[in-house]
């Protein structure tokens, strides 16, 4: 390839690196793990939307309403190690009332 001035690609290894540190951080790595979790979700439904039978749409309600715990969990990590805000929640009524 070189004689024929053809680029030579590069190898696998060249990015191996003798690091001992972390290359990507707990908060990205769980922000992506979560947002990826999101996407799942919007498949299934998207799947419901699209198939024709039945018992597919109620196993892939099944299987996003699974999923979701597991995104649940790590929105009360994230929010838990302040990496992500508390989403605004709807107002106590009941101690409105008797304010």
């Amino acid at each position: 390839m070189k004689n024929d001035d053809l680029p030579i690609p590069m190898t696998w290894d060249a990015d191996v690196t003798e690091s001992t540190e972390f290359t990507f951080s707990d908060k990205l790595i769980l922000s992506l793990t979560t947002y990826l979790i999101g996407i799942s979700i919007a498949n299934y439904g998207v799947g419901i939307s699209t198939s024709p039978r039945n018992d597919l749409a109620v196993q892939y309600g099944l299987l996003a309403t699974e999923i979701g715990q597991y995104a649940k969990e790590g929105i009360k990590i994230l929010i838990e190690n302040e990496w992500l805000e508390q989403p605004p929640l709807a107002s106590d009524r009941d101690k409105l009332i008797h304010q």
